[in-house]
């Protein structure tokens, strides 16, 4: 079991009259189901421009929590986080049929579960989940944009990410395209480890050094305000949103034992370094 101190913020920014992001969070009142299937978080940065797009985030994020806790959902927290996602997924494609005018609407999504002694991240888009330890920040999630693809060719440097015309055309997301293809990863949690989940709006203006500064310094509460005000004074034009995520303890029931880092599903690769 893992317990946890957690916050998030989300703002339309200085600059958009919408805020097409969107936060969520669920931790079972249930004891039980709170033990099998832990307790899941997630940020969605939504694409269409106008209400669609504040819709799109919103919808996947609800899909999301409502899927992976159903009745019916598996007990198996991978299988039951993938098939989260991929109902997510239907109800953008859904919407987007519905929504004549809106066809082209899409969202990333970037979930986090917190389960038994693991860590459980699903993955589409350029969300990104990092993980602190000990004073070092690792980006989990790989980009799924042009410009993070340039950089695994090493077309372009990773320095040159930020600013490059590509990185706001994705080549993954929920409702893009028909067939959905997440990354999936684990790996095993201590005490006082940190996870961030923020939008692009967030990392494109902040460095990881400053990140992990605040993260080691303050509380999650603290935190989120401390990271979403330092991007929103700088000059992007993005909507804003942070998740953080302090373990406080973890304890091992006898069944569970930690596993190594690892992928539940598709192709090992490192992750993060574009």
């Amino acid at each position: 079991m893992i317990d946890v101190e957690a916050a998030g913020l989300t703002d339309a920014g200085p600059r958009q009259e919408t805020n097409e992001d969107a936060i969520g969070a669920h931790e079972p009142d249930d004891p039980e189901l709170r033990r099998r299937k832990g307790a899941l978080f997630a940020l969605a940065d939504g694409m269409g421009g106008d209400a669609a797009g504040e819709a799109v985030g919103a919808t996947a994020i609800r899909a999301l929590i409502e899927e992976y806790y159903a009745p019916s959902s598996s007990s198996r927290v991978e299988r039951a986080l993938g098939q989260a996602v991929q109902s997510a997924h239907l109800q953008i494609l859904d919407l987007a049929q519905r929504h004549g005018a809106h066809r082209t609407v899409s969202t990333t999504l970037s979930a986090l579960v917190l389960a038994g002694v693991q860590a459980y991240v699903a993955h589409v888009g350029d969300s990104r989940v990092y993980h602190w330890r000990a004073g070092r920040l690792t980006q989990l999630t790989s980009d799924h944009s042009e410009a993070a693809e340039l950089v695994r060719m090493r077309v372009i440097q990773r320095e040159e990410l930020g600013g490059h015309p590509g990185r706001n055309v994705l080549t993954r997301s929920l409702g893009g395209r028909l067939i959905l293809r997440p990354d999936f990863f684990r790996q095993a949690v201590e005490p006082e480890d940190r996870f961030l989940i923020c939008c692009d709006g967030l990392w494109s203006q902040l460095s990881e050094e400053e990140m992990a500064i605040v993260l080691a310094r303050c509380r999650p509460a603290v935190a989120c305000r401390a990271l979403l005000d330092l991007a929103l004074s700088r000059e992007g034009t993005d909507n804003v949103s942070v998740q953080i995520i302090r373990v406080k303890s973890v304890t091992a029931l006898p069944e569970e034992a930690p596993a190594q880092a690892g992928w539940l599903s598709g192709i090992r690769q490192r992750l993060g370094r574009g």
